[in-house]
C-alpha cells in the first residue's frame, strides 16, 4: 500500500479515430502517416507541465492543471486533423499513481478509468470534460474576449469539448472533414456532427451552458443588446 494520499490528477484520454483501420488497410502507409503526426506532435509547444504519453492510437495527458490538459488537446486536434484523423476523448479528474521502472511505466489511476470509460461511450468525434469536474464561469469568460476560435472550451450537443478550432486553420479543417465525409460515407454521423460544429462555429453561436450565461447575465460580465442593435 502506498504510504501517502495518491495526488490528484486531471487525466485526458484521446482515441485517434481511423488509425486502427488504416493500420489493418495499409500498414506501411499508416506508419508514415504515424511518423509525421509523431513529427506534429514533436514540434508542437505543448504546456510545460502536461505529459503527453502516445501508445499507437491512443493517448494520454496528464497534468495538475485543466488548462493545460486542455491546451494539449487542442494542439492534438490539429495534429491529428492535418493528417485527415478526428480525435475521440474524456477528460476526468481523480486519483493518479505511477511509477517508472527502466523502460517501463506502471499507472493506477481512477481519474484514467473514468476518461476511458468516457471515451468508450462518446458517439461524436469530441473530447469531452467529465460532468464530473466543475467548470465555473471564468472557464467560459474566453469565448467572449477572444471570440470562439481562442475559446479553449465549447459546448455543444449538450457536451462541454475542447475546442478542436482555431483562426488560423479553422477553413482547412471543415474542408477536411468534408473530404472525410465523402470518402467514408459509412462513418457519415461522425462527419456529420463535426460539421455541424462547424457551422455552429462559423454562425458565432454563444456556444457555452445555458446555467453559465444566465449566470455571468446576473453579474453584469455580458449585458443583452436590444434586438434592433446591429
Amino acid at each position: 500500500m502506498l504510504g501517502f494520499p495518491a495526488p490528484l490528477k486531471y487525466v485526458g484520454f484521446c482515441d485517434v479515430l481511423g488509425f486502427s483501420s488504416a493500420v489493418l488497410h495499409d500498414f506501411d502507409a499508416s506508419i508514415a502517416l504515424y511518423q509525421q503526426f509523431r513529427s506534429d506532435v514533436r514540434q508542437w509547444p505543448f504546456p510545460p507541465k502536461a505529459q503527453v504519453s502516445v501508445y499507437s492510437d491512443s493517448i494520454l495527458i496528464v497534468s495538475d492543471e485543466l488548462p493545460d490538459v486542455v491546451n494539449a488537446i487542442v494542439a492534438l486536434h490539429w495534429a491529428a486533423l492535418m493528417r485527415d484523423w478526428l480525435i475521440r476523448g474524456g477528460v476526468a479528474y481523480g486519483k493518479y499513481w505511477e511509477e517508472k521502472e527502466g523502460g517501463n511505466l506502471f499507472v493506477v489511476s481512477d481519474a484514467l478509468v473514468k476518461a476511458v470509460a468516457l471515451e468508450k461511450s462518446v458517439k461524436i468525434p469530441a473530447v469531452v470534460i467529465s460532468e464530473e469536474i466543475p467548470l465555473g464561469i471564468e472557464a467560459w469568460v474566453p469565448r467572449f474576449q477572444h471570440g470562439p476560435f481562442k475559446a479553449p472550451l465549447l459546448h455543444f450537443g449538450g457536451h462541454s469539448i475542447v475546442n478542436p478550432f482555431n483562426e488560423y486553420w479553422f477553413a482547412s479543417a471543415a474542408k477536411r472533414a468534408k473530404r472525410l465525409l465523402d470518402a467514408h460515407p459509412q462513418h457519415k454521423e461522425k462527419y456529420e456532427w463535426f460539421l455541424s460544429l462547424v457551422e455552429a462555429v462559423a454562425r458565432d453561436d454563444i456556444l457555452i451552458p445555458e446555467a453559465a450565461l444566465a449566470r455571468m447575465l446576473e453579474l453584469g460580465i455580458l449585458q443583452k443588446r436590444p434586438e434592433s442593435a446591429a
